[in-house]
């Protein structure tokens, strides 16, 4: 399991919008950690801190974007967009591997109800909760997240890649992400796309807005970021319920840890990758996907 790091992130805004990284909470008095004495809500609370301190949500290259401190910074947001997209195109497939994981009909109901989501469809709730944030719901509604992230790339003036040119660090990516989650056991299918993903990601995002702000971008064109930062409370708290069905037993546990720390170790791999490529810019390269 990767260590515990105790970050605390700065306040970061999106159009006048504050928000906080979450901070580590200490643990319940007389509960040993990972053992039977361990409550399931404990166990659940203390994995997710560890996968919110985790290092690929708070990457030196995301605090680099974040604090302008790369030598290019618009470069390093283009050859991000560039490249996330052939992740996070896939999401409505990673959604479907954990469904098809699942055997309880409440459970791949309330996941079905997330790919919803992913597709541009939103509860009126969370549709007012934007609106009060300055995000209209004529920007979203109808539109699957990969468009909004291809928007996003487009105001910048880049192509996402395609099957023939994305990279085979982002292939590696979510090729072995997927065998995780189609392949593993449903506690740690659940664990890498619930503990490891989406409850980490509005957390992540965040280090972009900074970024988004400074280059004056149409909000409209960077909506995909706030989106994610704002409303995944829903799917996080969806994916919290399942795991904790799998968390009832050490056997489940393992496995949802399992499944957590390799998500997050993939997600700090490709974030190595473009940390270095953001170092060095101006160097050429070479092969599948080079830029």
């Amino acid at each position: 399991m990767q260590p515990r790091v105790h970050f605390q992130p700065p306040t970061l805004s999106w159009n006048g919008v504050s928000a906080k990284a979450s901070e580590p909470r200490s643990r319940r008095n007389g509960v040993r950690a990972g053992g039977a004495t361990e409550t399931t809500p404990a166990f659940l609370q203390r994995v997710s801190q560890e996968a919110r301190n985790h290092r690929a949500v708070h990457h030196p290259y995301l605090r680099a974007l974040a604090s302008d401190s790369l030598s290019d910074s618009l470069w390093a947001l283009k050859d991000f967009a560039r490249h996330y997209h052939g992740y996070s195109a896939y999401f409505p497939r990673y959604l479907r591997s954990t469904i098809d994981q699942l055997s309880a009909p409440g459970h791949r109901e309330a996941l079905t109800e997330n790919l919803t989501e992913e597709s541009g469809q939103y509860p009126e709730d969370d549709l007012r909760a934007l609106r009060q944030a300055g995000i209209s719901a004529e920007w979203i509604i109808g539109v699957p997240h990969p468009e909004l992230f291809r928007r996003f790339a487009h105001a910048l003036g880049v192509e996402p890649t395609d099957a023939d040119t994305t990279a085979m660090e982002v292939i590696c990516w979510r090729e072995m992400f997927l065998g995780i989650l189609a392949e593993g056991s449903p506690a740690q299918s659940v664990g890498a796309l619930g503990l490891g993903t989406e409850g980490v990601v509005s957390t992540m995002y965040r280090y972009f807005l900074p970024a988004l702000q400074r280059l004056g971008l149409n909000p409209r064109d960077t909506v995909f970021f706030p989106l994610h930062t704002m409303v995944d409370d829903h799917h996080q708290a969806t994916l919290l319920d399942i795991a904790g069905h799998y968390a009832r037993t050490l056997e489940g546990r393992h496995e949802l840890e399992k499944g957590m720390n390799k998500a997050l170790c993939l997600r700090a791999g490709f974030w190595d990758w473009l940390h270095a490529r953001a170092l060095e810019p101006r160097r050429p390269r070479r092969g599948r996907g080079a830029s």
